[in-house]
């Protein structure tokens, strides 16, 4: 028997050589810096008044590998900056399969086709910005769900015509709240994209079911055990977009609107829209190319509509200038300096870590942020 090993491992390895050439292999990197000008305060996780990278830096491969003339496997595995370190993580693994010249059907960890960026949201030189606007962007904590997507491509009058459906279910963290999990199932939606070469205009949508469980790190003063935070509920979100890339004239602008429907019982610490309060969030972003220049204005706006005692959510605007300069055909470098106004009226930090603002910032101050990057694929 231990001889039948031997010849079934060489036949083995010989497939695998065979199959080599199926193989495709593509990366990107970011390599970036950020710093704002409010002492003792954290904006988006990891940005502090201090010269920090791991906001923005991050590293990623992507692996094609053929299974047939019409299947393949898909995987992207990122290593992005947190905390002083990178945390290596799959991004997305899927099993595409290829019906048609105008369906495929993909089965895996796939990602959700919410935004206009969504698909390449991680290859930071494919967009102008250091990171997309994140008024909008965080609207939505789950990026990728483990299910089922179909991808519909057709023409229509001269342009491209997709239609994306999915069904799925994941877990993630709750962002700035360390000990609370977001479980979302029955997770479905849809997105419909037409594109020719001047613009892409994109409407989504997404519902699921919301579970919140764990414990908020708030201790019981009479058992002196942390306070368990478990509600459900419902989640919807829509979004619309357009971009435009015409003589040298690069516009983006994306809305989106996110509703919150607690269902929690009665053993609930807080309802569900405690946490995750309704809100509608957009930007405008408009550039010029001029040369390897391209120089970009980007207006953006939150607005939460919190419930009495529950968490304040983003209200904020802000107004960000940026260039973008082309250094060769795969690398570019980014520079940018954002104004951040959070409407203290209503006692959101906007992306600030709550309670991470000083004492004396008050309703009208603004904070300044500053970031630099360059991004290259490979």
């Amino acid at each position: 028997m231990k001889r039948a090993i031997v010849p079934v491992a060489i036949a083995a390895a010989l497939s695998f050589s065979q199959q080599a050439n199926a193989l495709e292999w593509d990366g990107f990197l970011t390599a970036g810096f950020s710093l704002h000008d409010q002492e003792d305060a954290t904006y988006l996780d990891t940005i502090t008044d201090d010269i920090r990278f791991d906001n923005d830096s991050k590293f990623g491969l992507q692996v094609t590998a053929d299974v047939s003339e019409n299947m393949q496997v898909v995987s992207q595995i990122l290593a992005a900056g947190s905390d002083e370190n990178f945390d290596l993580d799959v991004e997305w693994a899927y099993l595409d399969w290829i019906l048609n010249d105008t369906i495929s059907l993909r089965g895996g960890k796939v990602k959700e086709p919410v935004f206009l960026i969504s698909d390449y949201i991680e290859v930071g030189y494919a967009y102008p910005w250091i990171r997309p606007p994140q008024e909008v962007y965080r609207n939505n904590p789950i990026n990728t769900i483990n299910g089922f997507e179909a991808l519909i491509q057709m023409d229509v009058g001269g342009m491209g015509l997709t239609i994306q459906p999915y069904l799925g279910s994941n877990s993630e963290g709750v962002p700035n709240q360390p000990g609370l999990t977001f479980d979302a199932s029955n997770f479905y939606g849809a997105a419909l994209q037409l594109a020719s070469r001047s613009f892409t205009a994109q409407v989504s949508f997404l519902t699921t079911d919301v579970g919140v469980s764990g414990a908020t790190g708030v201790v019981n003063t009479t058992t002196g055990f942390p306070i368990p935070f478990g509600s459900e509920g419902t989640a919807t979100l829509t979004s619309f977009g357009l971009s435009t890339d015409v003589n040298n004239f690069v516009a983006y602008a994306e809305y989106v609107t996110r509703d919150i429907e607690d269902e929690s019982g009665p053993g609930a610490s807080a309802p569900l829209d405690a946490l995750f309060p309704d809100q509608d969030a957009w930007y405008v972003t408009v550039g010029y190319r001029m040369g390897n220049f391209l120089p970009h204005l980007t207006i953006a706006n939150s607005e939460a509509e919190p419930v009495t005692g529950g968490a304040p959510g983003v209200t904020q605007d802000s107004l960000t200038l940026g260039v973008r300069y082309e250094i060769n055909d795969s690398a570019a470098f980014k520079f940018e300096v954002q104004s951040i106004e959070p409407d203290r009226s209503t006692g959101s930090a906007g992306l600030f870590a709550l309670g991470s603002l000083p004492a004396d910032f008050v309703d009208g101050d603004s904070g300044t942020l500053i970031s630099a990057a360059v991004d290259v694929i490979f």
